[in-house]
């Protein structure tokens, strides 16, 4: 079954199953995104295949991705790394890949940084410009997805490190890629951010949930 979308003859979209993969092709996957119900959605899309995530509101997962955030910042600014960060940011390859993650960071000397010519709403064009060096996904509901699917679909997508934050055991697992489309490989401490390693930053995720965002800081101001 097809229909028309903007003068051309499209797939119907079929009944979305949120959390989970939906074949579609790409005019109905950006037709979907345009839909009030969808606002505030998270879309990810990988050769044909679709995912909608309704945007979380529990506490652990807000708590989880404002404390890696502010680590992460803290942590660059402290050794004196130019970085840009994006939250919710859209990352885009036009007609075959499309992500989301929590976070995404550019880090290193600001020639890296994408020359965006203006401030928009627009997603990051990665036929045109540099992918981040850094994508996070704080793993609520969706761990499994984030460990299998969509590691591979951050690897396509060139990024060099890909993290996930696990809200329910604590744990961040960090994963590099030597180039576009390799087999991730599961690191310890992050070659991005030189340092900076997974029991480091579980350390500062558990010292920020129980004493407050300060002490999280600060544990990493005494690195």
């Amino acid at each position: 079954m097809r229909r028309i979308v903007q003068g051309r003859s499209v797939m119907a979209i079929p009944a979305i199953r949120e959390d989970t993969w939906v074949r579609t092709d790409w005019e109905s996957f950006l037709a979907l995104q345009s839909e009030p119900v969808y606002e505030r959605s998270k879309f990810y899309y990988h050769h044909g295949w679709m995912r909608v995530e309704m945007s979380p509101v529990g506490p652990a997962h807000a708590e989880d991705n404002g404390l890696i955030a502010q680590v992460v910042g803290l942590f660059a600014f402290r050794c004196g790394l130019r970085f840009k960060s994006y939250v919710n940011v859209t990352l885009r390859k036009s007609g075959s890949q499309e992500a989301q993650p929590d976070l995404a960071y550019y880090l290193g000397n600001v020639a890296q940084l994408p020359p965006f010519p203006s401030r928009s709403n627009s997603p990051i064009d990665l036929d045109r410009y540099a992918p981040p060096s850094l994508t996070i996904e704080v793993a609520a509901t969706s761990l499994k997805d984030d460990l299998t699917t969509k590691r591979a679909l951050y690897g396509e997508l060139g990024v060099q490190e890909y993290w996930v934050v696990d809200t329910q055991s604590g744990r961040v697992l960090m994963f590099g890629f030597s180039q576009p489309g390799d087999v991730a490989t599961e690191l310890e401490r992050s070659r991005v951010l030189p340092g900076l390693s997974s029991v480091v930053l579980e350390e500062a995720l558990h010292r920020g949930q129980a004493e407050g965002d300060g002490a999280a800081m600060q544990y990493i101001l005494d690195l």
